[in-house]
């Protein structure tokens, strides 16, 4: 397949329109094709085999896998550890290593609070510090990585997970064995995690597990009649390398879950001799990590050092041998990727609407940039319970005000409208005219809507603020919630104020369910729709809902569709909820994200999925890393 993200070799600058062109080419803002739909297909299907493929890479001719085969029942695959080229030599046929393998990546906006995803998945430390027991690849395929293979049982209610023997995985040489994910999945939804402030607000990602809900809540098991403690969860490692988790029943999509980033286990020994303290990084206290890399410095404020994890199974074949984060606010990510010294420079970054023009308008430029369909959604989440959202008709109104294609403008094409929950790519996403006809930009049926409430004729609206969160320029959010807000000012007469607030702070209030409306991003998690449906909107939840909608009839198809295993069936579950909610406006699909990113010319053996975009590290794919190779680096 041609590449098609490789750098053109006209010095004449890209224009909009050829970006725009690029991307429809590429089916980012084309309707999907039946090829891309049974990719998404493939992602969800986990209970009959996934056919995963190896990571692939762009920037050198004959790109060689550096990943491995996902597994399938009966099936053992292992990881085949490819030769790295030497330091010094030809690489992949046509660049030479540069001696010094260094990579300056972007990854966080601010200081993360610890290292612990396992204890606070929102923790916004360095994922690619952290191994589980599977891992994604750029087509966010389930591909081995501390489980050299898997399987579930015939009806997919047991899993059984065939972890690589004999390691010595941790960062400190310890060995990764079946008995930490039995550990640190229980300390995942324990009420009072071990080493941890408060109980993670991502425990529900293990709720399929048998017992696991009602433990995590203190809720009384209608089955055992009491409070489940750890010793009825389904955990179980009948050896050092085999782990079992035994589920409430048939999943079609547990591996997809085991494979996030929150369920990354955690170091048992640091954690017991050193409670929270062990993953901040003070002290002297080393973080003992099970990644592709380690901490070695984190500067607060400033940058996040690590080096390669020489003990990870698959390190020798990853060529860089350190990586440093900049700590670089959002507002600052171009300055810092143009002309940012030190510990400071940017080896990529994403660019926002606002800065593209810069880059497409250079002749050099615009040979670094690309496209990326990232699999995140915009949504709005009015509250039906406080006015004047809690009329049926208002919500209505406001979710025919919206027109997505204006949105698209303003961001330099940087968006692709959407009328469903689950991003292109994705198992669940679909097309259907009427769903898309529920929420269509009609300003006309919009103040129609209004008729007969205390706000027809767009007069009489209370105070109304929008809640959403701060600095993330880099997403182009700011550009379309201003004129969302301008839109809806216009077409119905709404002012609306900005609360603006840090990232833990805005978590903290949109778990409350209080704020009038909300301005949210979705980045799935693992690439299945029930991380949206379910994960996002399932109204039963006791804690940890992040808005006040709730629906009996939603709930009860979210749950169905969990224990689906015919994926036909399951994605006709999926658009019945789709449909509820779209009508009862319990949310309203804004935009799917688009994202450009650069790279400088240095960075070789860039990821790529099956469209030919070259993938960065982002929510499901974590391994961009354990890919780059650097030649040629310039010091500018």
């Amino acid at each position: 397949m041609t590449d098609v993200t490789t750098r053109p070799t006209s010095s004449s600058p890209v224009t909009r329109e050829e970006i725009l062109a690029k991307l429809k080419e590429q089916g980012i803002q084309a309707a999907i094709t039946r090829r891309r739909f049974m990719q998404g297909m493939a992602a969800g299907s986990a209970a009959v085999g996934l056919a995963a493929t190896g990571l692939r890479s762009a920037g050198a001719q004959d790109a060689t896998p550096v990943g491995t085969p996902g597994a399938t029942p009966g099936a053992t695959p292992g990881a085949t550890p490819l030769a790295t080229p030497g330091l010094g030599t030809t690489a992949r046929g046509d660049y030479v290593l540069d001696a010094e393998q260094i990579l300056y990546n972007f990854q966080v906006s601010e200081d993360p609070s610890s290292f612990d995803f396992n204890a606070d998945l929102y923790c916004n430390a360095e994922p690619e510090c952290w191994a589980g027991l599977l891992a994604f690849d750029p087509d966010g395929n389930a591909v081995p990585d501390w489980a050299e293979s898997w399987e579930p049982n015939e009806d997919g209610s047991v899993w059984t997970f065939h972890i690589r023997p004999n390691n010595t995985g941790w960062s400190n040489g310890d060995p990764v064995t079946a008995h930490d994910f039995v550990w640190s999945f229980t300390r995942l939804l324990s009420p009072t995690p071990l080493g941890a402030a408060a109980q993670n607000v991502y425990n529900f990602i293990m709720f399929d597990v048998k017992n696991a809900e009602a433990f995590s809540t203190g809720a009384v098991s209608e089955e055992l009649g009491r409070v489940p403690t750890e010793e009825d969860l389904g955990f179980a490692a009948p050896d050092d390398w085999t782990f079992v988790a035994t589920l409430e029943g048939p999943r079609a999509n547990f591996a997809q879950k085991v494979g996030y980033t929150a369920c990354s286990p955690a170091h048992r020994p640091s954690v017991e001799q050193y409670g929270e303290r062990w993953a901040l990084g003070e002290d002297g206290i080393p973080i003992v990590t099970s990644g592709p890399f380690k901490v070695d410095v984190w500067n607060k404020g400033v940058s996040i050092e690590m080096s390669r994890n020489d003990n990870y199974w698959n390190a020798a074949n990853i060529t860089l041998t350190r990586a440093i984060d900049p700590i670089v606010p959002g507002a600052n990510l171009v300055t810092n990727y143009l002309a940012g010294s030190g510990d400071q420079r940017l080896d990529w970054t994403p660019i926002s609407g606002a800065d593209l023009p810069q880059f497409t308008a250079d002749a050099e430029l615009s040979t670094q940039i690309s496209p990326f369909a990232y699999p995140g959604i915009w949504m709005l989440l009015p509250s039906n319970g406080v006015a004047p959202f809690d009329s049926l008709e208002v919500r209505k109104a406001i979710s025919h005000a919206i027109d997505r294609n204006r949105l698209v403008q303003i961001t330099n094409g940087l968006l692709q409208p959407a009328s469903c929950m689950v991003p292109p790519g994705v198992f669940g996403y679909f097309e259907e005219p009427e769903v898309a006809a529920i929420q269509a930009f009609d300003p006309e049926a919009a103040m129609a809507a209004l008729v007969g409430t205390p706000y027809e004729g767009g007069q009489g609206w209370p105070e109304i603020t929008v809640l959403m969160r701060a600095d993330e320029e880099q997403f182009n959010s700011n550009l379309m919630i201003n004129d969302i807000i301008d839109q809806l000012q216009q077409t119905l007469g709404m002012s609306i104020q900005i609360q603006a607030l840090s990232f833990n702070q805005f978590a903290d209030e949109l778990y409350t369910n209080t704020a009038q409306l909300v301005w949210v991003r979705w980045w799935y998690d693992y690439p299945d729709a029930d991380n949206g449906y379910y994960d996002m909107f399932y109204g039963a939840r006791p804690g940890n809902k992040r808005q006040a909608w709730a629906n009996d009839e939603f709930d009860r198809l979210a749950i169905q569709a969990k224990a689906e295993l015919d994926q036909e069936v399951r994605l006709d579950l999926y658009k019945q909820c789709e449909r509820i909610i779209q009508e009862d406006v319990g949310y309203m699909p804004i935009g799917f994200r688009v994202d450009f990113n650069a790279f400088k010319p240095w960075v070789q053996n860039i990821p790529v999925n099956q469209l030919g975009q070259r993938v960065p590290n982002g929510n499901i794919f974590v391994r961009a890393l354990s890919t780059y190779q650097v030649s040629g680096r310039v010091e500018e």
